[in-house]
């Protein structure tokens, strides 16, 4: 008797033990892999979370936010919005909600993230284990520098995390695609 449980217990350790915890590649994953790899993606946000502030929530709670956003979940679905990746270079427009912690000029009238070129630094990492791609970029505009940490699942689903030297910290949840023809010239005409 205690040798089969003996017999029974390696089996199980073993069966265990022998399980890896990679994650099998999906089409998605593999179509994931292809638009990074060609380096012509198009990312379009559809939730916006901005760092919640007293001052914010203030704003959430007057009724000025999109129907069903909240403070920190603002609703971008038909909004206008992108983050374009063509080769080297980006193409950013994305509506911000947050606060500025300095000026950043009198003149300046869009509030938006914007920027279209070639990023200062950029690196993309890939994890093997979780089939997921780390992207971080730093851009300066006219005005800020800006430091961008993207994660692309391989639901084909994204997080940007937007830190700036003039604003607070922003979060966007979207769809990654395939940047398609007539997009194109937003991102090369720089």
């Amino acid at each position: 008797m205690k040798t089969l449980f003996i017999l029974l217990t390696s089996c199980l350790l073993m069966s265990c033990g022998g399980s890896q915890n990679l994650v099998e590649s999906t089409e998605q994953s593999k179509a994931l892999d292809e638009l990074v790899a060609q380096k012509k993606l198009e990312i379009i946000s559809d939730w916006a979370s901005p760092v919640a502030s007293g001052s914010f929530n203030a704003l959430a709670n007057s009724g000025l936010l999109p129907v069903g956003s909240t403070g920190n979940n603002i609703n971008l679905i038909g909004n206008f919005n992108h983050f374009r990746i063509l080769g080297d270079s980006i193409s950013v427009d994305l509506p911000y909600y947050g606060e500025r912690q300095m000026s950043a000029g009198f003149n300046n009238k869009n509030t938006n993230i914007e920027f279209d070129g070639v990023p200062e630094h950029a690196k993309v990492t890939y994890n093997e284990k979780k089939q997921r791609y780390s992207m971080n970029f730093e851009i300066r505009n006219a005005t800020e520098w800006l430091r961008i940490s993207i994660i692309l699942y391989p639901s084909l689903r994204s997080d940007i995390m937007i830190q700036s030297n003039y604003r607070t910290s922003i979060r966007y949840r979207g769809v990654i695609s395939k940047l398609e023809e007539k997009n194109h010239t937003a991102v090369s005409n720089n």
